[in-house]
């Protein structure tokens, strides 16, 4: 069941084009789009739309720059880690990073300006904490700064003056560098580096002198004096923009940011599936798609998760919609739409990116994996949000007991955190599990989990025992584990199969899917996989 189900814009990346149009990165429908600066369709509209790995291809554009020399596009694409370049009309040129036509090493590069002053490609690796500087005549690394200084800076713009500004998020700041990479004054966010902030873009108006920074918390629009000659360089002025889902409002703060040949600021508005256009003083203009076109209901985004409740209804994460929908089984065998929540934000009945789950029985509610949030969440199987279960790191994995004990694959603390049936963490199991993801609670009560780091299928008794581990390979990357009387299946997200294997970590049979990642069992004994890979979820009959 399922397929694609993609909503008409995702907007993230920003940047504006030679000629004062503006590029906008559709982030999980992997391209660019390309508006007139009157939010007309530009020609060519769409850029860079080839879903892969390497040259050419992408995995969600993040950060945009525009070389003001030739027009050249540069699009970063952090998880690739790549930076493509195409011509201004989209067609491919080169490209920098581990998958690359020129290797550098990137670990998640976020962001990309062209120096005015001398053509270099600043690349900001938010993961690395610095940034990079590439000549696109020798195509080649010719330095690199701000290790130490920098902490996931995320935008970066040139001035008039050939100064530029560094939005440095992890110290709350902007910094900004002159011509020698020297710092030149940093700048703290209005009512000082206690306030909330943080920065999802950054652009400057050079012939107005303002710079703005998205602050996605408040969803507000902060402008800054930009103009270097000035006594108040630097300074804050004003700022526009509210949370909602309204003309000039935020649903999840916004993204990158942009301003165009007439001096109006566009914004990537993720949440609510669109791009807004401001004037210079803030106010509102109009947003592109008009009205925005979210993702239809009954299909899928990336999905991850699966899971049965006891009415035998199906529940799947969808992913990239930062949803859930749910499905109630029909008389022909099938299953239908019923019932849809959620929506991208920080909020307590808000996801982002949903993964795995499960149903607890106990208590008769779903449990999910809000990974970028670093909690599970539990939701009614109507949708209503019960309550959150924090102090995770990045949790991929869930799993429920039928006691309504609650384990989570806590991937990036390297073990499995124990929770109560009301949310509570009790304690963990388990140390340098490595990146943990699927997890599964057996039929005796013991836990099974797999690594992607080690490639490893650990099995733990409910009292914390190790109890043994068997290898499946790193490079397959392992992910969701469910189990029957017999074998257990262990989706190999990166080798397209899932894998039926004994209890002691014999290989039994593989069978193709695309891109496995949850797995769940129905009450009739099918295996149900969720193939992120095709946005369906694949029934099977297993032996």
């Amino acid at each position: 069941m399922g397929g694609p189900a993609s909503a008409g814009l995702y907007g993230w990346g920003a940047t504006t084009e030679t000629d004062g149009s503006v590029l906008i990165g559709d982030y999980w429908n992997y391209r660019i789009v390309h508006f007139e600066d009157s939010g007309a369709k530009a020609a060519p509209y769409v850029f860079a739309g080839k879903l892969g790995y390497g040259p050419g291809t992408n995995q969600a554009p993040y950060g945009l720059g525009v070389d003001p020399f030739n027009g050249d596009v540069y699009m970063a694409e952090g998880s690739e880690p790549d930076v493509n370049v195409y011509d201004k009309n989209g067609n491919f040129i080169t490209s920098y990073g581990t998958n690359a036509v020129h290797f550098v090493n990137f670990t998640y590069p976020g962001h990309v300006a062209v120096n005015p002053v001398n053509e270099n490609v600043y690349v900001v690796d938010q993961w690395a904490g610095d940034i990079d500087i590439i000549n696109p005549k020798t195509q080649s690394l010719v330095g690199t700064f701000g290790s130490g200084q920098l902490i996931q800076p995320r935008g970066i713009a040139f001035d008039s003056s050939g100064n530029f500004w560094v939005a440095d998020q992890g110290h709350h700041r902007i910094v900004i560098y002159n011509q020698k990479n020297s710092i030149v004054k940093t700048i703290a966010p209005p009512g000082g580096v206690s306030t909330s902030f943080e920065f999802r873009g950054l652009a400057i108006d050079t012939s107005h002198s303002v710079a703005y920074v998205v602050n996605n918390q408040g969803c507000r629009i902060q402008e800054f004096n930009a103009d270097a000659s000035s006594g108040q360089y630097g300074a804050y002025t004003s700022q526009f923009g509210s949370c909602g889902t309204g003309n000039g409002q935020f649903e999840d703060g916004g993204r990158d940011i942009t301003v165009d040949g007439s001096h109006n600021i566009w914004v990537g508005d993720l949440g609510n599936f669109r791009v807004q256009v401001f004037s210079p003083s803030g106010a509102f203009l109009f947003a592109e798609p008009s009205p925005p076109a979210p993702p239809p209901t009954g299909g899928f985004n990336g999905p991850r998760g699966a899971t049965f409740d006891s009415s035998g209804d199906l529940f799947v994460t969808d992913t990239y919609n930062e949803r859930v929908e749910k499905f109630t089984p029909t008389a022909g065998g099938g299953y239908t739409f019923s019932l849809a929540w959620g929506l991208r934000g920080e909020n307590p009945d808000q996801f982002n990116y949903p993964r795995l789950m499960c149903f607890d029985p106990a208590n008769g509610l779903i449990i999910i994996a809000n990974t970028d949030s670093n909690e599970i969440v539990a939701y009614t199987t109507n949708g209503v949000y019960k309550w959150a279960g924090t102090g995770l790191a990045d949790p991929y994995g869930v799993a429920c007991a039928p006691t309504g004990t609650i384990y989570a694959a806590d991937s990036n603390n390297h073990d499995i955190a124990v929770f109560s049936s009301s949310g509570t963490k009790t304690g963990t199991i388990g140390t340098n599990l490595g990146f943990d993801r699927g997890i599964w609670v057996d039929t005796d009560g013991s836990i099974w989990v797999s690594s992607m780091a080690s490639g490893k299928i650990f099995h733990f008794a409910a009292s914390g025992t190790q109890l043994g581990t068997f290898n499946v390979g790193a490079a397959s990357m392992p992910f969701g584990i469910a189990g029957d009387a017999g074998y257990l299946y262990i989706a190999l997200s990166s080798s397209n199969e899932v894998a039926q294997y004994t209890r002691s970590g014999a290989l039994v049979s593989t069978f193709k899917a695309s891109t496995p990642q949850g797995l769940v069992f129905s009450s009739s004994g099918r295996l149900f996989v969720v193939e992120e890979g095709s946005d369906v979820v694949g029934e099977w009959a297993v032996p």
